[in-house]
């Protein structure tokens, strides 16, 4: 703040640059949290409705790992992590390796409606094998469930 001293008035100066790195910093960090959502929904996955389904808790701190289970056009299913297709060995690898980084570690399984349970239970199975005791499965709410709420 500064005062002239002929006119008696005081001027003051606004510094704009703070604010300038903040809204930078907050434009990087909505950018890249857009880009880490669409890595685990980059698959497009018609998920079975539910009623009774709630809203992912969301812990700050806690990792998450999101397996999406598609159809294979062979009649099988494709197992798909961070936009890549990975057998089940694979799989199981990537969650042994989450779990050792972070025990409270969540998976999340979005599995087509079409998709056999068959090819969801071993990734049931390597999550208990990894021990990974928090799975979550994706659903869709049923439109006419989220208008009785």
């Amino acid at each position: 703040m500064r005062r002239r001293k002929s006119s008696g008035t005081v001027e003051f100066d606004l510094n704009l640059a703070p604010m300038v790195d903040i809204m930078m910093c907050l434009i990087i960090f909505f950018m890249l949290s857009a880009k880490l959502v669409q890595r685990e929904h980059a698959e497009r996955v018609d998920l079975p409705v539910s009623v009774t389904g709630q809203p992912a808790v969301k812990r700050a701190g806690v990792s998450r790992v999101v397996v999406n289970v598609v159809p294979d056009p062979a009649g099988g299913a494709s197992y798909v992590v961070d936009e890549q297709h990975m057998g089940l060995g694979d799989v199981a690898t990537r969650l042994e390796r989450e779990a050792a980084r972070d025990a409270e570690v969540t998976c999340y399984i979005r599995a087509d409606r079409g998709i056999e349970y068959r090819f969801v239970e071993p990734i049931l199975m390597e999550c208990s094998r990894a021990k990974i005791g928090k799975v979550t499965f994706a659903t869709a709410l049923r439109p006419d469930a989220e208008a009785a709420k």
